[in-house]
């Protein structure tokens, strides 16, 4: 598996299931949006609010709905280089070669010392997991957590590990998270023994 080394967190960002063009998706994960046009245009503003041209943005998949040349119509209205984590309905990877700074079925980081596995979907066991002084952290998307929310997945979440965390845009705002968000929220997750579920009900 490739890593990726950062000495710092400066300038990283993560995100996942912006579900671009995604008219269902309004409906399904009950997002506060009247038209897939408002959807995307909030989603496209909070992200460059966020993230800086030089700014490094890990997608973990779902990134958009369409046909590659709208897909490449949204990344050009996006700051950032945008590496891509493939999810379930991420399509022709192979035409979008040009547009992300990478494209992956899962990456290992590692930022200030700290090892991150990056995979669209959360796993109950990985290497690294029982490290307790150094466990390897994940970060993920797929389920749509949000605070009050409900899916087929939601009883499943009480298994996660303190040291992962969902990335996805349903759970943080409609927009990128930081390292240092994360790094919080995971460190607080560890010291207080709980895990993503305690933001789907603190928000």
């Amino acid at each position: 598996m490739e890593t990726h080394t950062f000495a710092t967190g400066d300038h990283l960002f993560f995100t996942s299931d912006t579900h671009f063009g995604h008219q269902n998706i309004l409906q399904y994960s009950q997002r506060p949006f009247k038209s897939v046009e408002e959807m995307d245009r909030v989603l496209i503003d909070n992200w460059n609010n966020a993230v800086a041209k030089d700014d490094t943005v890990y997608h973990l998949g779902d990134f958009a709905f369409g046909e590659p040349k709208r897909i490449k119509e949204v990344v050009s209205q996006l700051n950032g280089n945008i590496v891509l984590i493939k999810g379930n309905h991420d399509r022709h990877p192979e035409k979008l070669t040009d547009v992300f700074g990478g494209i992956y079925e899962q990456l290992m980081l590692k930022v200030g010392g700290q090892r991150v596995l990056l995979n669209h979907y959360p796993y109950l066991c990985y290497a690294g997991t029982y490290n307790s002084c150094r466990a390897t952290w994940q970060l993920f998307g797929h389920l749509h957590l949000k605070p009050n929310g409900t899916g087929a997945d939601f009883e499943r979440v009480v298994n996660c590990f303190p040291f992962q965390y969902d990335v996805g845009v349903d759970l943080n705002g409609y927009a990128p998270v930081s390292w240092e968000r994360v790094r919080e929220r995971i460190l607080f997750q560890i010291q207080n023994k709980t895990n993503v579920m305690h933001w789907l009900k603190a928000e």
